[in-house]
């Protein structure tokens, strides 16, 4: 009588496995081919060379070998050494249906990853429930592994929504601060753009390069901490005052705190160090040339250009080409000199961004 233990996994599942049968000679190829048909299985191939298993294998996915010992050319350890990957990286089920009763070789074939060895003339109720027990720790394995997958893709999902969160905060703040000083708050995306343009080309490497996308949207975020008779003076400034504007840099450092995600540690560079100059003469630490952080120095560059080039109360606007003009001239003494370089290459499709982001603001508005 045969026996059928009852497994969760469908009855068709089982019924659907690929199974090949490598054995050199072909009676027993057909012996098996057809035990296996009658017992439900649909998917049995059977070979006689076993030079072919990796060849077959490459073809389709296997769920199951039953495999011979004694084969010319490659006997069925040497098989079970080719198929190592398969067996410990896939899960590939390998039963062993031999004539083959040295104790050793049964050894061996286990220890290379073999799940059973049985003895011809063989008990076919006991090689279903084998086949069986075989087939159930392959699915079990696959199943492991899609779950292991899924779960991958919702983290991964989950990560990029907590970032994109993240970045919407950024912005939200970042426009926070702009709107004190900013009849729009378009200035932050001016320079959002800008920078990521600029650390591109740059070479800055690509994770760099968006998270400058964001950061430089916190460059003046500590402005939040000058009162509006500052900001807002439509004149010039006294030293003292220019004195209480620069604590803006500090600010925005403790505004943003000491969070350690990526975008807001890069935030605090670009808040501290966006004033700086590359002849030292910065603030508010007089750092020189690359003893500035190379997302300040960018910043710098964009800050200062979008700023030339905008009304404000206390200035009117310089044209685009007396802005660049200003931009050239300043490399080497307040900016990064290659980076002014690079600037000036990226330069027409920077306002070409530039002129396409007033149109959808004007469109928006």
């Amino acid at each position: 009588m045969t026996i059928q233990r009852k497994s969760a996994l469908p009855k068709e599942r089982f019924h659907n496995a690929r199974i090949l049968v490598v054995d050199d000679q072909p009676g027993n190829v057909r012996l098996l081919e057809v035990f296996l048909a009658e017992a439900g299985y649909q998917h049995v191939e059977g070979i006689t060379d076993p030079t072919l298993v990796l060849e077959r294998m490459d073809s389709a996915p296997l769920d199951l070998i039953l495999l011979d010992m004694r084969m010319p050319i490659l006997d069925g350890l040497s098989v079970l050494t080719l198929l190592q990957e398969s067996i410990h990286q896939e899960g590939l089920q390998v039963i062993v249906l031999t004539a083959q009763t040295e104790r050793e070789t049964r050894l061996a074939a286990l220890s290379l990853g073999a799940r059973d060895y049985l003895v011809k003339p063989f008990d076919t109720d006991e090689v279903l429930c084998r086949i069986r027990n075989a087939l159930e720790s392959r699915f079990l394995y696959q199943d492991r592994e899609g779950e292991a997958e899924r779960l991958e893709e919702l983290v991964t999902q989950r990560t990029e929504q907590l970032i994109e969160t993240q970045f919407e905060l950024v912005r939200c703040l970042a426009r926070a601060g702009e709107f004190r000083d900013s009849d729009t708050g378009s200035h932050i995306f001016r320079v959002s753009i800008g920078c990521h343009m600029l650390a591109r080309a740059a070479g800055l490497p690509r994770q760099q390069t968006e998270l400058i996308r964001y950061a430089a949207m916190m460059h003046d975020i500590g402005k939040i901490g000058i009162s509006d008779q500052l900001l807002l003076k439509p004149g010039k400034l006294t030293p003292e005052e220019f004195e209480e504007i620069k604590i803006h840099c500090q600010f925005g450092v403790d505004i943003l705190g000491d969070y350690n995600a990526d975008v807001t540690k890069m935030a605090r560079e670009i808040a501290f160090t966006h004033h700086e100059r590359w002849d030292g003469n910065g603030y508010p630490s007089g750092l020189v040339g690359e003893q500035i952080p190379i997302e300040g120095r960018i910043t710098a560059i964009i800050d200062v250009y979008d700023a030339l080039t905008s009304e404000r109360p206390y200035k009117r606007a310089f044209s685009a080409a007396d802005a660049l003009a200003i931009i050239r001239g300043s490399a080497g003494t307040q900016f990064d000199p290659q980076l002014v370089d690079h600037f000036i290459a990226i330069y027409p499709e920077f306002q070409q961004q530039m002129e396409a982001l007033s149109r959808d603001q004007f469109i928006a508005g």
